[in-house]
């Protein structure tokens, strides 16, 4: 995995060698990443292995990927739910990894997937101390324009008698060049400074030459007092002409007692006219459910949704927080809405191998066979995932077991493309359908002999699957297992 040998990979990869550990905790997925190999990376993550499994250090995959700055594996681990906003023992975040390394795109990348720009260390650090020390100018501006503050090397005082801001002698570098003084006095945990401007007659409605308030700063910095005073002092918690609302900007920062300020001070819990997303899918992103909880007690929408259509029902589904569905269905999310990829909660939450959430999901009344736009329904997604638990749930409640997808696949052959035996085992059981053949005249069989699929094909064989039927180029299972130099399997065909 670590020198990136794909086919060395694959053959080794045996369920008890993908979770063993090395003395530092780290497995070969942690090696992979570290390395930027995102073939072995993506083999790993198909064939069971932990996403956001950390090392002894808390250091996670994607924490390696990113520092590494490789944006193939980066986006292979994003879109295996890696999470985005993890920290390893010592408080550095992925976004700070990513920004140490100096890797502008992989910057890019976890900005896209909401990675937090205000977390800091236990050091007080925050990514954009780390890509200013890394020398990564270009890191550093694209920090600042996703709202990233500099907090270790902040040139900023306050004098004894707090009446002004104290700016840099002559020569010294000011990170808050331009800024008002009342948007500097929010970055404080102390509102003395802050009461001392606005007392002078500072605007509390002034903002930065990128457009934040000094009420968005405060609510980053997690400055309860600072909210209150800025409120109190006229500040609006919606404008409609800031880029991201205080609200938020609260949430991506998960700053729970700062939504619950902006909330008790009359910010609207679906966010401002401008904002990117609802500050509810958001905090559904980043798995904040404190948040989820109390912008659902301010009536935010339950079925609002991102630029693709997720829903927050769909993002907790998907990561497997069955309270939070609960919660959400409660509030009135409708249970099917779908993405514009046509994937509902159900689904997600069946291919993500999240068995609790498909059972609360059934138990509401979720359709069982609701497909996406390629046809695939969850039961064939959870199949393809080598999720047996729910394969069994779904069929029991009565999936379709031999529906098919625009391609012609059932959830046989994607288990058998996958050489989930357990899975395929229980849809065989339930009547699957076991000669079925795709639109390029695949079956189960000929997929299970491609791969060299031992076991899979000797289950098949005993279920009684035709070894003489041929896909459109008119190869028989034998045909592609002998091409491929599988001779177990071509042995196994030959006596059938």
């Amino acid at each position: 995995a670590g020198s990136g040998d794909l086919e060395s990979a694959r053959a080794l990869s045996e369920p008890t060698l993908i979770v063993a550990r090395d003395e530092f905790g780290r497995g070969a997925l942690a090696r992979a990443a570290q390395a930027g190999s995102a073939p072995v990376t993506e083999l790993l993550l198909r064939r069971g292995a932990a996403a956001d499994e950390p090392d002894h250090y808390g250091i996670t995959p994607l924490m390696l990927a990113a520092r590494r700055g490789d944006p193939t594996t980066v986006e292979v681990l994003l879109k295996a739910h890696a999470n985005v906003n993890s920290a390893d023992s010592s408080g550095n975040t992925v976004l700070m990894h990513a920004a140490a390394g100096g890797h502008g795109a992989a910057v890019e990348q976890l900005l896209a997937a909401h990675a937090a720009t205000a977390a800091r260390n236990s050091q007080d650090w925050s990514a954009l101390d780390f890509a200013e020390v890394a020398g990564a100018a270009d890191v550093a501006a694209r920090l600042r324009q996703g709202g990233a503050i500099a907090l270790h090397r902040a040139a900023i005082g306050v004098v004894s008698a707090p009446s002004t801001v104290q700016r840099p002698a002559q020569g010294q570098r000011d990170l808050y060049a331009g800024w008002p003084d009342v948007t500097i006095a929010a970055t404080r945990r102390s509102t003395g400074l802050l009461q001392s401007v606005l007392a002078r007659g500072a605007d509390a409605n002034a903002v930065t030459p990128d457009g934040r308030s000094a009420l968005a700063i405060a609510a980053v910095m997690g400055s309860t007092p600072a909210i209150e005073t800025l409120l109190g002092a006229g500040a609006k918690s919606a404008r409609g002409d800031e880029r991201c609302s205080p609200l938020l900007t609260a949430v991506r920062a998960g700053r729970g007692d700062s939504v619950a300020a902006l909330l008790a001070g009359g910010a609207p819990a679906d966010g401002g006219l401008k904002d990117a997303e609802p500050p509810l899918i958001a905090a559904a992103k980043s798995g904040n459910t404190a948040i989820m909880r109390a912008l659902l007690g301010a009536h935010a929408r339950p079925d609002a949704r991102d630029a693709a259509g997720a829903s927050a029902l769909m993002l907790v589904a998907q990561a497997g927080d069955a309270e939070s569905v609960r919660r959400l269905l409660d509030a009135g999310a409708p249970a099917d809405g779908a993405d514009i990829a046509g994937r509902t909660a159900l689904w997600r939450g069946a291919q993500a191998r999240r068995l609790e959430t498909v059972q609360v999901l059934i138990q509401r009344g979720a359709a069982i066979d609701l497909g996406d736009a390629a046809g695939l329904t969850p039961l064939a997604a959870a199949a393809g995932a080598g999720a047996t638990g729910i394969v069994e749930a779904l069929v029991t409640k009565g999936a379709r077991v031999d529906a098919r997808t625009r391609g012609g696949d059932t959830a046989l052959l994607l288990a058998a493309n996958l050489g989930a035996l357990e899975t395929l085992d229980r849809l065989l059981i339930h009547g699957a359908d076991k000669d079925a053949q795709n639109r390029f005249g695949d079956t189960a069989l000929i997929i299970a002999s491609r791969n060299g699929y031992t076991a899979v094909v000797r289950r098949l064989l005993s279920a009684g699957a035709s070894t003489r039927l041929r896909n459109n180029d008119r190869l028989t299972a034998a045909d592609v297992a002998g091409a491929r130099s599988f001779a177990s399997v071509a042995e196994l065909l030959k006596g059938a």
